[in-house]
């Protein structure tokens, strides 16, 4: 079943089509990687499908519904989820406490801390052995490394219940143990989320993805598995230049 159908998408700035024309689906459980040249549409597609960019025409179905144009926080709460390139967390805050703002259903930081008490510890504790932060729960979120960070932020997305992720360079910056561990997240992550991802490093790319879009200004160039992608003229022309 399709957790997610982008129909005919595109978007202008200034008459110029940054997303032009682009149709394509992900199954619930699938991990879809998004690739190209720098300046191809990549993260404006997925600007597009959380809601921080609107189209100027096509049509965006999650789970049927349709949310072109529903606002971003509305979004979320259907649950689409969105990590961005630079991590977003609290850094005065534990483990625990930003796990327990990305579960709170109601607004503000003061009202999700208040009810930390009551949330489900057991689930908590479930999600950060996910990311391999069960031993960090007490601390700093500002004394993690870099990989660690990144990995807090994709258990708050967890915590959010979000059902599709949207992923840009999630490895950038990482030690290669760091992205090893990532590949091994995101494969678990996929048993009960879909995942599009963002991401320059083909041997991350190779471990995780089970299809591949490579973006052309704008528009899709290939699809299919690496093997395909590997060996199709088109994407060695928009890539090498031949």
């Amino acid at each position: 079943m399709d957790r997610l159908q982008v129909t005919d998408l595109h978007v202008e700035f200034g008459g110029v089509r940054a997303v032009d024309g682009l149709s394509f689906s992900v199954r619930e459980g699938e991990i879809l990687c998004l690739l190209g040249p720098n300046g191809a549409g990549k993260s404006t597609t997925l600007d597009l499908i959380c809601g921080k960019t609107q189209p100027t025409g096509g049509s965006i179905h999650l789970d049927g519904v349709e949310i072109s144009h529903m606002l971003e926080f509305r979004r979320a709460r259907r649950g689409v989820g969105r990590k961005f390139q630079v991590p977003s967390v609290y850094k005065d805050l534990t483990v625990d406490e930003n796990l327990s703002i990305a579960r709170s259903k109601r607004p503000g930081i003061w009202s999700a801390l208040t009810r930390f008490a009551l949330t489900d510890s057991r689930e908590t504790e479930q999600i950060l052995d996910l990311v391999d932060l069960g031993a960090k729960r007490s601390e700093l979120a500002g004394n993690l490394s870099h990989g660690e960070t990144q990995w807090l932020e994709i258990a708050m997305l967890i915590a959010q219940d979000s059902k599709l992720i949207l992923m840009d360079e999630p490895t950038a910056g990482m030690t290669i143990q760091e992205t090893e561990r990532t590949a091994e997240i995101f494969r678990s992550l996929s048993a009960n989320h879909s995942l599009i991802v963002v991401e320059h490093d083909m041997s991350f790319v190779r471990s995780v993805a089970d299809r591949i879009i490579v973006m052309n200004r704008g528009a899709m160039l290939a699809e299919g598995s690496i093997e395909e992608i590997e060996a199709n003229e088109d994407v060695k022309t928009a890539y090498l230049g031949h």
